[in-house]
């Protein structure tokens, strides 16, 4: 098995060493973890479930393979990523660009055979394609998706009152599974998480939102989508082997190479949801990141990781053991969450907008 994903691992340009080695060596390490970092993953060297399933997706490119709709089996690659990618630039697909021939991308490819003039029937097959590249204005960008995202949170209203937001905690053993979390440590992360969480679920009832806590393996994948959530937020704390690695940091839908692919919703609310907690708590900012996590992409409604610091950071984790601080981090969330809805000439300074002013919204 090791010598066929080296190979295709070198197919995709990577360093793997010898490619007929059945060994799990440094060279074939460094390139699992150049792999993961490339792919917007966990990036631990380790072969797990979620490295598969990428190096799975990148098995295809587009023409590789005839494309159609499969409900009980979706096709999914890099290769259907490429084809929505086109769409979208084409203003064929509105949808978010997740790699899934589904039938959202399979009413798109109909547009486009209307279009052609050719035969709709929702398959991407060679016709498809040449027809394809003789209309390409080379306008691959999602702009179409994020416009309609934008659009439609400026038509929601400023209030708060009345959404469903989802707010999970201690999901880091679930979510990375490879991480090497004691069970000390995945103790000691559930109970500050649910802290925060428990807080920020009251924050958001006073003002009369609604908000549904779940926890570690209580975790519903599709929850958030079928309660029509406007947003999910998991609260987590991390670990390194370093001590010296500290701050908090959040993480959406997405790829840094690939921007395409990033939910807008859930960039802007990480973004400021990040500058909120920072400008509250004087921890170190580590920014908001795109990754195509699993736990990030498996649903539609936008969901923003948030990590609210190291639990093996002496700094951090006094910090985080600190009442006031977890009360600072859930009032960042929650005026993160607000000011998502708030016209840009309202929108008040980072750190200022207080639980009384989220009410007055109402």
């Amino acid at each position: 098995m090791l010598p066929n994903i080296k190979s295709q691992m070198a197919r995709l340009g990577l360093a793997v060493g010898d490619t007929e080695s059945a060994d799990f060596d440094r060279p074939f390490e460094l390139g699992v973890r150049q792999f993961q970092q490339d792919r917007g993953i966990l990036c631990d060297g380790v072969l797990g479930a979620e490295t598969l399933s990428e190096l799975e997706q990148a098995r295809y490119q587009l023409g590789d393979r005839v494309l159609r709709f499969d409900p009980v089996r979706v096709l999914t690659g890099d290769d259907v990523m490429r084809l929505q990618t086109k769409l979208a630039g084409l203003g064929f697909y509105p949808g978010r660009i997740d790699s899934e021939y589904a039938s959202r991308t399979e009413a798109a490819v109909k547009e486009l055979q209307m279009s052609l003039g050719t035969k709709v029937d929702g398959i991407t097959g060679p016709q498809t394609l040449r027809g394809l590249k003789a209309i390409d204005r080379n306008q691959d960008t999602g702009n179409l998706f994020a416009l309609q995202e934008r659009a439609r949170v400026a038509a929601s209203g400023t209030s708060l009152v009345g959404r469903t937001f989802i707010i999970e905690a201690a999901t880091t053993v679930v979510d990375f599974e490879t991480l090497p979390m004691t069970e000390e440590q995945a103790a000691l992360e559930r109970q500050l998480t649910l802290d925060i969480a428990s807080r920020l679920v009251g924050r958001l009832e006073a003002i009369g939102a609604g908000a549904v806590m779940l926890e570690g393996d209580a975790v519903e994948v599709n929850r958030a989508d079928s309660l029509g959530a406007s947003a999910v937020i998991t609260v987590t704390a991390d670990i390194s082997k370093s001590k010296d690695a500290n701050g908090v940091a959040t993480f959406y839908f997405g790829h840094e190479n690939n921007s395409d692919m990033n939910s807008p919703t859930g960039q802007k609310l990480a973004e400021l949801i990040q500058g909120e907690v920072v400008a509250r708590t004087g921890m170190l900012d580590c920014r908001s990141h795109a990754r195509t996590w699993s736990s990030l992409k498996r649903l539609k409604t936008p969901k923003v990781h948030v990590v609210t610091g190291y639990l093996t950071n002496p700094s951090d984790l006094e910090s985080l053991q600190d009442p006031y601080v977890r009360d600072a981090i859930a009032d960042g969330i929650a005026a993160g969450l607000q000011r998502l809805y708030i016209r840009e000439d309202k929108d008040p300074q980072t750190g200022t907008l207080s639980l009384e002013a989220i009410k007055a919204l109402g």
